[in-house]
């Protein structure tokens, strides 16, 4: 997986955290975890030597563990095309870790991924979360929504890069055939898929799946704040639709 500048550090929680990470080693050509590589294998055995977990040293995660971090990061990976560094709580960081780790944020390898794993990202530093991309929970649906947001995501992009009136109709069909809660995964889903698109060096419009990723995050918070589905799709097809005028 090849880290580009928007994906380069997350903050995500429990499970989310543990499938960037298995992303981020996973040796499958579309960059989505296929669970099954030698790396995913490697991974769910928890012997992965490019993936590192950083866990309190008594109650805080300290700056001098993440200056260990820093050191370690820009030593090539071992085995994958990609390191991988969870910090488990994120929350546990004190200010000074935290500190140092924004210079890290900053100036990243380009073969390294660092995820904040948390339940509580506001306890992180505005800079700090600043420079993460967030992963948001989202309730669980039942296996066979699961099946239509995937479907329905396949849509989304195929309209994205075919035209307006195209976009029209699947965002329209997103609000009338989606539950709120698949909406919602719909949206988290759709989000890591433009994330990985950008990474593409051969995608022909890299700005309008910049642009979608950053409008799906908008609409994550819209629906943290329930805000209709209806209201939400209109938003990301109309900021979607301008960026072709």
């Amino acid at each position: 997986m090849n880290i580009n500048k928007l994906s380069h550090a997350y903050i995500a929680s429990g499970e989310q955290a543990d499938k960037v990470a298995m992303a981020a080693v996973c040796g499958s050509r579309d960059n989505i975890p296929c669970g099954t590589c030698p790396h995913c294998g490697k991974v769910l055995r928890g012997i992965h030597p490019d993936i590192a977990e950083i866990t309190p040293e008594g109650r805080e995660i300290t700056v001098g563990q993440v200056r260990e971090v820093r050191r370690d990061a820009y030593i090539m990976p071992n085995e994958a095309g990609c390191k991988a560094y969870i910090i488990s709580p994120a929350d546990a960081m004190n200010a000074s870790a935290q500190n140092a780790l924004l210079k890290l944020l900053e100036d990243p390898p380009s073969y390294a991924v660092f995820i904040m794993k948390t339940d509580n990202p506001q306890a992180l530093l505005p800079t700090v979360r600043s420079r993460c991309a967030m992963l948001r929970s989202v309730p669980e649906v039942a296996e066979s929504e699961n099946s239509k947001v995937e479907a329905m995501a396949d849509e989304f992009f195929k309209a994205l890069d075919s035209s307006d009136l195209e976009l029209v109709r699947v965002m329209f069909k997103l609000e009338k055939d989606l539950t709120k809660e698949a909406f919602a995964e719909f949206l988290a889903f759709a989000r890591v898929r433009a994330v990985t698109a950008l990474q593409d060096p051969e995608l022909s419009a890299p700005e309008r799946y910049s642009r979608a990723e950053r409008i799906l995050a908008r609409a994550q918070e819209y629906c943290d704040f329930n805000v209709g589905t209806g209201h939400i799709a209109g938003l990301i097809c109309a900021e979607l639709m301008e960026t072709s005028v």
